[in-house]
C-alpha cells in the first residue's frame, strides 16, 4: 500500500521512502524527469521563459552550499569578458553564467558558485562594456591569484563604497 503522499502523486514526500505500489512504475518515470521532479525536459523552442527555465535548472544540477567556499575565492582572472580579482574569504551565495552568458547552457566550466562580492564586483566591470553575445568568445581561465593582489583587490573595493 502507498502511503498518502504517494497515492496523491507526491513522491517526493514519500513518508516509508519504499512504497512498492509505486516506487517501482516511479523509478521509471523519474528517469525522464529534471531531478526527478516535475515534467519532462522541453527542448529550447518549447520554452516560454528560457531565463527562468534556465536559471532553475542551473539551481537543480549546481545547487549551493552556503558553508562552501566561494568558487573563485583565491584565484584571479576569473569569470570571462574583463576577469576579475576573486575574493578572500567569500562563501557561496550565488549562481553565474559565464562565459557564456545564456541561461540555458549549464554546462561546468560555465555555471559558477561565487559569493556575492565576487557576483557584484564581476557585473560592475563587465555589464557596461560587453554585449551578451560577445562574452562566449572571451577566454575565462583562473588561475591561483598571490596573496598581494587578494588583499589589493579587496582594499580597492572596500574604498569604492
Amino acid at each position: 500500500m502507498a502511503c498518502l503522499g504517494c497515492g496523491r502523486g507526491f513522491h517526493e514526500e514519500c513518508l516509508n521512502g519504499d512504497c512498492i505500489s509505486c516506487h517501482g512504475e516511479m523509478d521509471q518515470k523519474v528517469k525522464s524527469f529534471t531531478g526527478g521532479r516535475g515534467a519532462p525536459t522541453k527542448s529550447v523552442e518549447d520554452i516560454n521563459d528560457p531565463y527562468s527555465t534556465g536559471r532553475k535548472r542551473a539551481a537543480i544540477k549546481f545547487p549551493i552550499h552556503g558553508t562552501n567556499p566561494c568558487e573563485w575565492r583565491g584565484l584571479k582572472n576569473c569569470g570571462g569578458g574583463q576577469p576579475i580579482i576573486g575574493c578572500l574569504e567569500g562563501i557561496q551565495v550565488d549562481r553565474h553564467h559565464g562565459p557564456i552568458k545564456n541561461p540555458l547552457r549549464n554546462e561546468k566550466g560555465n555555471v559558477h558558485r561565487i559569493c556575492k562580492p565576487c557576483h557584484n564586483r564581476w557585473h560592475v566591470i563587465n555589464d557596461p562594456v560587453y554585449n551578451e553575445l560577445e562574452y562566449e568568445h572571451l577566454p575565462h581561465e583562473p588561475e591561483i591569484a598571490e596573496n598581494i593582489e587578494l588583499v589589493a583587490n579587496d582594499v580597492y573595493w572596500r574604498s569604492k563604497k
